[in-house]
């Protein structure tokens, strides 16, 4: 690549710039444009030592695209490469994709940028897993960091209709944790400086302006030395924002020359190939300043902090020079308030004297007005405001173009994304030889949210069933029993004392030994049947397995799981076909709910087989032992019925399954309810409940008889 000095690279130039008449003309000796008389030159080279110290340096080398750093691919730090990217042509967009088109519900889609969620925030955690952080996207135009709290808040607009921009998010998601990383002290050091220099709300945002824009580079910086495999979103989301979002902007002179002068500032450290022939012509003088002032700015934190002092000095001198020259004129403002106090009054008795005694008055008023102004203020005009510098250019934060109108996420995509990370959604793949067909592998899992009804109903539910519930405790309260015995006549051993008096007659059998006889721990899942065919049978099926909840939950020997499965769409009719859902309601981990089962109720499809090897897989994942016996207890009122899944191939698949569980030694009972229609053929122990006053009686009866206790 072709290097040359800064001041060869933007060139000399015999003309300047006016910025009142915006044109490029040779000024007097006085430095004056010749056709408004203005002042060109704004810059004070001497204005502090560090000022006057970058401009007497020499001139650094960049790039032919006037890159200061010499940076890699897309303006970035560090290699090309991940351990990430290793597959479908280095794209997060193709390793993470969801492996179905089929994403017209709302609910597919927040789903969609729920399991995309789960991945960048795995990527932050990578970055550096000892500084916390949450994630989260916004329905806003841009994204932020809170430095306090480590919430990080990134534009999910990106991803809203499909996932073309997955590396662009997860270069988002990464540069945002770099802040968590790397700039609280620029934080505390921007705070004191403001504070120690009495700056006012718009030199403290000009300062943070520039201060964020060399920190993104520092950051981005460190990831190529910490984690260089990461470059690569970083190039990703560089590219998007700033060729293709804020090329455009910079085509143009800004109608405010000051803050033209600042986009070219920042481009230059952000994306200095953004910056074309007539801006660098018009800003050639301060371009060789600020390449001074940056030559060194990312080698150190101390060298990033002299760097952002600098900067800033420079662009509050040309900032106070800008406004005694261009700052609004109060004739100006009098002549305009003048001409309106004439159109509004034109019917009232005024003299010329009264006009001429207006006319002061309205100047006298705009001096006052004037002089309680900030410099920022005379200078901006009507958009001096504190956030002026977070709406330039867009390179002091990775945000969408000014022409986005639709840049943000949908209130109720939103708020259905909200529902889902509340109910812990996930989902899981079964294995290709455990599913019946390659395109019935999803398993999607939420956690029960019980709303104030659904409590009570639960409360309800319960106190009906007490009686079967109380019984259940005492038939089946063998389980975790702990039983000492005591064998005695034996010839080693432990002394018996009441065979003491068998000493004289030399008997030997005088010991006994002491045996413990304790249960193997139980871990066990109830598994309910929530199709639509149960619409008649849930609430005896809800019960009874309130039932056997209690009946089991407090005891310590066992660990238990309660889930509820539907098919092809948790929230409407064939919205997500030939997936499974799970829903759970009580585990081992989840005991800030105990009503959850309240909110057990008929829903749509049922595809057995696969719900009874996801509840499996989720005993086994969340067992803390994993050579305790298991027990699994379905509630169900007939044969499986679902998209592709039904009849004779639905019956097989879920008898394979259930046999396949018990020769991995897990004790499976079926409890039907309804027309229970073809239970003998897929399941080997099951009952019939047609009375829930028999519950008990028949539970635990079967229990006793298929674990043998």
């Amino acid at each position: 690549m072709e290097y040359r000095s800064i001041d060869s690279w933007t060139g000399e130039y015999d003309e300047d710039y006016c910025y009142t008449c915006t044109k490029f003309v040779e000024s007097d000796h006085d430095g004056n444009c010749p056709i408004c008389d203005n002042h060109i030159e704004f810059t004070d080279e001497f204005a502090s030592g560090d000022v006057a110290k970058t401009t007497i340096s020499s001139s650094p080398s960049v790039s032919s695209t006037g890159d200061i750093w010499g940076r890699s691919s897309g303006y970035t730090w560090g290699g090309n490469t991940s351990t990430w990217n290793t597959h479908q042509g280095s794209s997060l967009s193709g390793m993470w994709s969801t492996g179905s088109s089929w994403f017209g519900q709302q609910d597919n889609d927040a789903a969609r940028i729920l399991k995309h969620k789960s991945h960048l925030d795995s990527l932050c955690k990578v970055v550096d897993p000892t500084v916390h952080h949450t994630l989260e996207f916004n329905n806003a135009s841009t994204g932020y960091t809170n430095m306090k709290t480590g919430r990080i808040v990134i534009d999910g607009n990106l991803l809203k209709n499909d996932d073309d921009k997955l590396d662009v998010c997860a270069g988002l998601s990464i540069h945002e944790k770099l802040h968590l990383v790397h700039t609280k002290p620029l934080t505390k050091w921007e705070k004191d400086f403001s504070y120690n220099n009495r700056l006012d709300n718009h030199q403290s945002e000009l300062l943070h302006s520039i201060a964020n824009s060399v920190e993104d580079e520092y950051i981005e910086k460190q990831l190529g030395n910490d984690c260089a495999g990461f470059v690569k979103y970083i190039v990703a989301t560089k590219e998007y924002y700033f060729n293709e979002k804020v090329k455009d902007t910079l085509e143009q002179a800004s109608s405010n020359p000051y803050l033209d002068l600042m986009n070219t500032l920042l481009a230059l450290i952000r994306y200095p190939e953004n910056i074309n022939a007539d801006r660098k012509k018009r800003h050639a003088k301060h371009i060789q300043f600020f390449a001074r002032a940056l030559k060194n700015a990312l080698d150190s934190r101390e060298n990033v902090l002299k760097a952002i002092e600098t900067l800033y000095r420079y662009m509050n001198t040309v900032a106070d020079k800008m406004a005694e020259e261009h700052g609004e004129d109060i004739k100006d403002e009098a002549g305009e308030k003048m001409a309106e106090m004439k159109d509004k009054l034109s019917d009232a008795d005024l003299s010329e004297e009264d006009w001429k005694e207006i006319e002061k008055k309205i100047e006298r008023d705009a001096k006052k007005r004037r002089d309680r102004m900030t410099t920022m203020e005379k200078l901006l005009g009507d958009s001096a405001s504190a956030s002026t510098f977070k709406q330039i250019c867009g390179a002091t934060d990775y945000k969408p173009h000014k022409d986005d109108k639709d840049s943000h996420l949908d209130p109720s995509l939103i708020e259905a994304l909200k529902d889902l990370e509340d109910s812990d959604y996930t989902e899981t793949e079964l294995g290709k030889s455990e599913a019946p067909s390659r395109t019935e592998r999803k398993i999607t899992w939420r956690t029960a949210n019980p709303t104030s009804y659904e409590i009570d109903r639960y409360k309800l539910d319960s106190k009906s069933i007490k009686t079967q519930t109380n019984s259940l405790k005492k038939k089946i309260q063998l389980y975790g029993n702990r039983e000492q015995f005591t064998i005695r006549n034996q010839k080693r051993g432990k002394i018996d004392k009441r065979m003491l008096h068998r000493i004289p007659m030399d008997r030997r059998d005088i010991f006994s030994t002491t045996i413990i006889k304790e249960d193997k721990p139980l871990d066990v899942c109830l598994l309910v049947d929530e199709s639509g065919s149960m619409n008649s049978y849930m609430g005896h099926a809800r019960q009874s397995c309130i039932a056997v909840k209690e009946a089991l939950q407090e005891n310590a020997m066992l660990n238990l799981w309660v889930m509820g499965h539907t098919a092809d769409g948790h929230d409407g009719w064939h919205n997500d076909p030939r997936s499974t859902n799970m829903t759970l309601y009580h585990s081992p981990t989840i005991t800030d709910r105990p009503f959850a089962i309240g909110s057990m109720k008929a829903r749509y499809e049922n595809r057995d087989g696969n719900a009874i090897l996801s509840a499996a897989d989720k005993v086994k994942q969340e067992t803390d032992n994993p050579m305790s016996n298991k027990l699994m207890i379905i509630f169900s009122d007939g044969s499986p019925a679902a998209i592709g899944y039904g009849g004779d191939a639905g019956i097989r698949h879920t008898a394979k399954v259930v046999k396949g569980l018990e020769a991995k030694g897990w004790s499976v009972i079926q409890v039907g309810f309804g027309g229970a229609h073809y239970q003998e053929r897929m399941f080997s122990n099951h009952i019939y409940v047609n009375d829930t006053n028999q519950l008990a009686n028949n539970i635990s009866k079967i229990i006793r008889k298929v674990i043998k206790i």
